[in-house]
């Protein structure tokens, strides 16, 4: 039968005595395969749907589960990474492994309100992290941070007393030792704070005019301290030579904006200098101090330069406002290139930070969320981790040199530390990290509880808890 098959398949005629039956039977057996080839084809379209079925069921669970981790994370940290954990092994992507980071990187917030209640303002950090300088409605404080995030008993040192939120502005050299203070009435204080524990104040700079909207709103520091950028009120970008901390001199005053300066950057060796208002980012060259040179404006949408930081070459700025950040490098001083736009939520965003080497920013602003980036490939910038934990505005924000201790302050509530030491390793692999730890289970009264109904997935436990780090 199975010759006959083939030789009309193959086109040999049959010999005469059966060519009649013979032509039957193949076609009998041609049919007959078909009918199983259509089954078989049946059969894979109703297995490849129950797939597709089942593949969905997951993500809908595991969505369920990082919704729920969300929503527990302020107050049962716990049972939150234990249902953010149970997503992401369910079903790994963007959103569950967000939600899980989100979770981890949010212990390690550490909430600084007890050293000041106060509205904080403006904060500034020094390359190592080991020192903070804020200032609220009260005055200025310099934090030892490192002794804080050791035994959370350091207090602040007072620089200055204040009224009203007098001080808007602080800035710090990258080793820590000076400080600059700027006040409502124009004027800035230069600290030394070689000795943390006596800050002295050396010199006060005066106001650049007698208006009485001049108020100091941007400080920047170049990396040794010597050159300072001070933006006002009115629009005046001043640079100032500190070689001499008790001496300075002015050395030039220029009207960068027609209105007030909002933001303002340095790079490490003070050549090159960023100022931003309400509607345009400048760029300088500070080759002679004395005569500074307009080199560029980027493009930037209306309404878009509220918040400004460079690297530390000088080679890459970020700029965010309402609803939109964006990174431009500037290799070339007089032709700005926009590099990526970055996906950020429809808020006001009131201030961003960036390292020296330009690899990680920080913005934030209403809502209270921080949002990290990393930015290594200045064309497809990644965001890394979100920074929760206020209900209220963020205005103020600060990186060390390596990103690894990030500062959030805010006018409703205080002040925020973050130790992201081990930010890398949640962010590559969260799943991972939460398991080389412990072997953490979900009991299943958790699991009807907020699994909606789904059947415990196989951990190779028994049927009265999930472990949740052997989920197949």
């Amino acid at each position: 039968m199975i010759k006959a098959v083939m030789d009309l398949i193959n086109g040999v005629p049959p010999s005469e005595p059966s060519r009649r039956g013979g032509r039957g039977r193949a076609l009998s057996l041609v049919l007959a395969a078909l009918l199983v080839v259509t089954v078989g084809v049946a059969g894979y379209e109703v297995k490849r749907e129950h797939d597709q079925a089942k593949a969905h069921e997951r993500v809908a669970l595991a969505r369920r589960l990082a919704l729920a981790a969300a929503e527990l994370r302020e107050d049962d940290g716990v049972r939150a990474r234990n249902l953010g954990l149970a997503a992401v092994k369910i079903h790994s992507d963007e959103q569950t492994r967000a939600a899980l980071i989100d979770t981890l990187v949010g212990w390690r917030r550490t909430d600084v309100y007890a050293l000041n209640p106060h509205a904080v303002l403006d904060v500034a950090l020094t390359g190592d992290g080991k020192t903070a300088l804020f200032s609220d409605e009260d005055g200025v404080y310099a934090l030892n941070v490192e002794d804080w995030l050791d035994d959370k008993k350091s207090r602040p040192v007072e620089l200055k007393k204040a009224r009203e939120g007098d001080v808007r502005a602080v800035a710090l050299s990258f080793d820590g030792r000076t400080a600059l203070t700027g006040d409502a009435d124009g004027t800035t204080s230069v600290w030394d704070l070689t000795d943390a524990d006596r800050p002295a104040r050396l010199a006060t700079l005066p106001a650049q005019g007698k208006s009485e909207h001049q108020g100091v709103e941007a400080l920047a520091l170049s990396r040794d301290g010597r050159i300072a950028v001070i933006g006002d009120f009115a629009g005046a970008m001043t640079v100032w030579d500190l070689t001499d901390l008790s001496h300075p001199r002015r050395l030039s005053s220029t009207q960068a904006h027609a209105s007030d300066i909002r933001d303002a950057a340095l790079s490490a060796d003070g050549r090159i200098a960023v100022t931003g208002e309400s509607e345009r980012v400048t760029v300088w060259t500070l080759a002679d101090p004395a005569h500074p040179v307009k080199k560029a404006e980027p493009v930037l949408p209306e309404n878009f330069a509220e918040a400004t930081a460079m690297s530390a070459d000088g080679r890459t700025i970020v700029v965010a406002n309402a609803g939109r950040a964006d990174v431009w490098r500037l290799d070339d001083r007089a032709r700005p290139v926009h590099t990526a736009a970055l996906d950020v939520p429809p808020i006001d965003m009131y201030d961003v930070a960036v390292t020296p080497d330009g690899k990680t920013a920080l913005m934030a602003g209403a809502g209270g969320t921080g949002f990290l980036w990393d930015l290594s490939d200045p064309h497809r910038p990644v965001q890394s981790a979100r920074l929760r934990g206020y209900s209220q505005d963020v205005g103020s924000v600060a990186l060390n040199a390596d990103g690894r201790i990030a500062l959030m302050a805010s006018p409703d509530r205080g002040l925020s530390l973050w130790d992201l030491h081990d930010l890398a390793a949640i962010a590559a692999d969260p799943a991972g990290f939460v398991c080389s730890t412990s072997q953490w289970q979900l009991s299943r009264a958790d699991w009807l509880r907020y699994a909606g109904g789904a059947d415990l997935p196989d951990s190779g436990g028994d049927q009265d808890s999930v472990q949740l780090c052997a989920i197949h």
